[in-house]
């Protein structure tokens, strides 16, 4: 499988699926899957910077795998444009200069040490390597990082969970669920295999996360369930399974989020979504979830509804 290296904590934002773009001075005719290295190079303050513990980040490691969708060249326009996508404060760098776009982030369950090199490199398959690889072939559907896998539920498509993190902190995975062909999702009419399981997921946590948090809970009390269940310090243990239509919303509020970073445009995303019709909902969810055309349609979401 081939490579790249990227310091840290820019790695570990890829693989978190919060830096969908990298900025490159070159490029390369490659498409498909990246395993995505941590450099050994250590840059503490720029983590701390970032919010990031550096001890607690991999380092001359191999941490996952995500698909090189496209490669394009960009002038400083275009760079501005995206810039909540590859995180970068630093001004246009000039030509030449190109926009890596990363989709379909999968993390080892470990990290796998592995010396680094320029540029993209070769590194030996493994079995951890083939197990996250095997997982795209088969319609593209979610590796899930909770277990146990929730069992399907017709009524309610969408399952959520809570993942602690140090101290009282959680972040939360939500799943939308593969049904049978007969009975499939709105705008999702082509993904194969008719056994139930999840087509994708979306990660959210941090400031975010905290951002958006009444909606989630409004989310739960639609489908029944109390807000003290969300805390990770519960004794609850099992996922939350969430009716389509308030799943949908709470999916669309959390992917067009993801990379915002000022507090009033993520509330103006959150709101905007719940002030959708219902056709209108399911018509950006088709949209925002259209594999490397979700990223675009993301984008105009929150154009739409942030005046990004």
């Amino acid at each position: 499988m081939r490579a790249l290296s990227f310091l840290q904590p820019r790695a570990e934002q890829i693989i978190r699926g919060d830096k969908p773009v990298d900025i490159r001075t070159w490029h390369s005719r490659y498409r498909g899957d990246l395993a995505v290295h941590a450099s050994s190079q250590r840059r503490d303050a720029r983590c701390l910077e970032l919010g990031f513990d550096p001890g607690k980040l991999a380092y001359g490691a191999l941490i996952g795998v995500v698909e090189i969708a496209d490669i394009e060249a960009v002038d400083q326009e275009r760079y501005q444009a995206l810039r909540d996508q590859h995180l970068s404060n630093s001004p246009f760098p000039g030509p030449p200069c190109y926009a890596w776009h990363f989709t379909h982030p999968r993390r080892f369950e470990r990290p796998l040490p592995q010396r680094g090199r320029r540029r993209i490199f070769h590194v030996e398959s493994g079995p951890d390597l083939e197990d996250v690889a095997s997982h795209r072939q088969e319609g593209r559907r979610a590796r899930y990082r909770v277990t146990p896998p929730p069992e399907p539920d017709p009524e309610h498509p969408f399952v959520l969970y809570t993942i602690p993190e140090e101290g009282n902190g959680y972040r939360v995975a939500l799943y939308q669920w593969l049904r049978r062909s007969a009975d499939r999702p709105p705008g999702r009419e082509n993904v194969s295999g008719p056994a139930p399981g999840a087509i994708w997921g979306v990660e959210l946590g941090g400031d975010a996360l905290r951002a958006v948090v009444d909606h989630l809970l409004n989310a739960l009390r639609i489908n029944d369930y109390k807000a003290t269940d969300l805390a990770p310090t519960s004794d609850r243990d099992e996922p939350f399974y969430l009716d389509e239509l308030t799943g949908i919303r709470l999916a669309l509020i959390m992917l067009a989020v993801r990379p915002l970073r000022r507090h009033h445009r993520i509330e103006a995303v959150g709101y905007g979504v719940q002030a959708m019709g219902d056709e209108e909902a399911y018509y950006w969810f088709s949209k925002c979830t259209s594999g490397e055309d979700g990223s675009r349609a993301r984008k105009a979401l929150r154009v739409l509804l942030a005046e990004e």
